[in-house]
């Protein structure tokens, strides 16, 4: 098995690296989460059931408390999922984030994994997932996914969820990307919960306001779902900062649009600019990353002259069915993003230049 490695790792390097790796929010933390950080009382525990975190939570996304679970980051929700359904064979479109197959292994099971196909777009063909779907206790879905950046309309969730029910099956998505989609309302699985009582939606809020330090994530689902989640669940993992913070984020509303535009306009302009480099396939994207194919040579070798040029981008070799051709790299700020280009042609240049070389000689 490949080894479970995440973007965002830049304590391996040394000297200062843009970290293209991590699917971080580029616009940085709201100014005013530094005043919040100052008042915290450290004095006392965080309160343990969260009732005003909760209560921000719920005015957002339109669910009462008991409908809500928080945890430390969507990493601990996906692990509570898994652990408190006791799921061994979950289907899981693939490839995917790392941690639904190792929080599955954790526990004892083995997932089944539904293959996202190249020639499609990395897109879900939804009849194949649906007869597939028999085979497994679970369903575990990233929408939109990473790393490839596709979304799955809530439409066809709906068909999903109710292949579901007829199994009597589990199943989580994981929104912790939805809030940079400009269209996120097409997509996002929160309005289905009403209806299904197995259904668990998982967001991570640290992303979207781009603080994954503070680890804080939030999930949705039935008040039966969630009070056996919390059944399952260890005291105080939100720590003080984090609820703090937390209670004030999605209040922000002037950030929250701020962030989805300059998203939604920087995707058109590195794609456009991506797909003119001859070397590179440059697959579509609805989020803040992008999924990239070399179509020669190997990933290796880019990482390493990228970062003699300080830019640190993510391997995506070990993600299920992606080899050595494959990285990603997140959306930045546009001056960051040249320089990623910049590099990315200069080093196309530079093969170039080898290859005549070599010819001369």
């Amino acid at each position: 098995m490949k080894p479970y490695e995440h973007g965002g790792n830049v304590y391996d390097y040394e000297g200062e690296i843009i970290d293209f790796s991590s699917n971080i929010n580029p616009l940085g933390v709201p100014e005013w989460v530094f005043d919040i950080i100052k008042k915290v009382d450290l004095t006392k525990y965080p309160d343990i059931k969260y009732r005003k975190l909760k209560k921000a939570i719920s005015q957002y996304v339109g669910y009462s408390q008991e409908n809500i679970i928080v945890g430390n980051g969507a990493a601990e929700l996906i692990h509570l999922f898994v652990r408190a359904f006791k799921v061994k064979r979950p289907l899981i479109p693939s490839p995917a984030f790392l941690e639904y197959e190792r929080a599955v292994n954790i526990n004892g099971g083995e997932p089944i994994y539904f293959r996202l196909e190249e020639d499609y777009g990395f897109k879900v063909n939804l009849a194949k997932l649906l007869s597939q779907m028999e085979e497994a206790d679970a369903l575990i879905i990233g929408n939109p996914n990473n790393p490839t950046g596709q979304a799955i309309i809530r439409e066809e969730i709906g068909i999903l969820l109710k292949k579901a029910e007829i199994l009597n099956i589990p199943v989580m998505i994981d929104e912790a990307f939805i809030e940079f989609m400009k269209d996120y309302k097409n997509y996002e699985a929160l309005p289905l919960i009403k209806r299904h009582n197995k259904l668990f939606v998982v967001r991570a809020v640290t992303k979207f306001f781009g603080m994954p330090g503070v680890r804080l994530g939030y999930g949705i689902g039935s008040p039966s779902l969630i009070q056996k989640l919390e059944e399952h669940k260890e005291p105080w993992t939100v720590n003080t900062f984090a609820e703090a913070i937390g209670r004030e984020l999605f209040k922000d509303k002037t950030y929250i649009e701020k962030t989805r535009e300059y998203i939604h306009r920087e995707i058109d302009y590195m794609l456009y600019a991506l797909r003119k480099i001859d070397y590179l396939v440059a697959f579509d994207t609805k989020v803040n990353f992008l999924l990239l194919k070399l179509k020669t040579g190997s990933v290796d070798d880019l990482k390493q002259m990228l970062l003699k040029r300080g830019i640190l981008i993510r391997d995506a070799s070990n993600f299920r069915y992606l080899d050595k051709s494959f990285f990603r790299v997140a959306i930045k700020k546009r001056q960051e993003n040249e320089k990623l280009l910049q590099s990315l042609e200069e080093i196309n240049m530079k093969n170039l230049m080898e290859n005549k070389e070599r010819v001369v000689i």
